[in-house]
């Protein structure tokens, strides 16, 4: 029974919230309308007429200043390198010494003599994901 008043009490409530929401978007509506009136007024006569302002210098503004000043910016940041001249020839493979970021401190060929020992003592501090199941 209890559930069935619920429904009767929700139902009996649908009318009143919606007559309610209707107000509030009417009220909204006509606070906007009215504060659009001064923003519709015309000009004032003591202000001077702007002049006219072409396509073709739309243009100018809008495209042509912004991408000449990239084209100036990104010169400006190549210039260093392009002063210096490439170092490695083209075509050549890249011939340095491999880096190897959180690898053994002693180098490349140390990896090869780390005991089970060492791998197991050194596993029980490392965070992060083991591969461990």
């Amino acid at each position: 029974m209890t559930h069935r008043r619920d429904l009767v009490n929700r139902r009996q409530l649908r009318g009143p919230i919606r007559a309610g929401i209707v107000a509030a978007a009417l009220g909204v509506l006509a606070v906007v309308l009215m504060s659009s009136g001064p923003a519709m007024a015309d000009t004032p006569a003591a202000w001077e007429t702007p002049p006219h302002v072409s396509g073709l210098q739309f243009l100018i503004v809008l495209f042509l200043i912004p991408l000449g000043l990239a084209v100036v910016i990104g010169v400006l940041a190549a210039l260093p390198s392009l002063i210096s001249g490439d170092k490695k020839p083209s075509g050549q493979a890249w011939r340095t010494e491999s880096e190897w970021f959180g690898g053994p401190r002693k180098g490349v060929e140390a990896a090869d003599a780390v005991t089970t020992q060492q791998l197991d003592a050194a596993g029980e501090d490392r965070g992060g994901a083991s591969a461990r199941w």
